[in-house]
């Protein structure tokens, strides 16, 4: 195999983080007034009106996106899976949640295995974590 290609394993810190960006506020320049906070990997939506945030995010070492209810103590987002934990099962429903891709830390967690060092799968991913987002906001 040409050494060109064959570039083995990435890690996380190779991900272009900027550009992925850019493509998500090209097509969802929403997105930029609603982010609560961003970081390299992650960046969040607020709910004020009920203390949570949705936070989206990229695992490129992982191969996956998605998106969970997060944690801001800037937004009052704080003690969210106490605070959720007895609507976990009508949330999992509406939502249409896999509870085995969720965790006891984020128990309301959806995801996508995708190829994230793709670019040309960065239109698709930033579509599908802003419709998920919004399917979260609107429940």
């Amino acid at each position: 195999m040409n050494a060109i290609f064959d570039i083995g394993p990435r890690t996380a810190a190779e991900f272009e983080d900027d550009w992925f960006c850019r493509v998500l506020e090209e097509r969802h320049p929403e997105e930029r007034t609603r982010r609560a906070a961003k970081s390299k990997f992650y960046w969040q939506r607020a709910l004020p009106s009920l203390s949570l945030v949705v936070t989206m995010y990229v695992a490129p070492d992982n191969d996956r996106c998605g998106l969970f209810f997060g944690r801001n103590e800037k937004l009052g987002a704080i003690d969210v899976v106490e605070r959720l934990q007895r609507h976990a099962a009508r949330l999992c429903e509406i939502l249409k949640l896999d509870p085995a891709v969720s965790s006891t830390e984020f128990p309301f967690m959806s995801e996508w295995q995708v190829n994230c060092f793709a670019a040309d799968n960065w239109p698709a991913m930033t579509d599908w974590l802003t419709t998920e987002a919004t399917f979260s906001n609107a429940c």
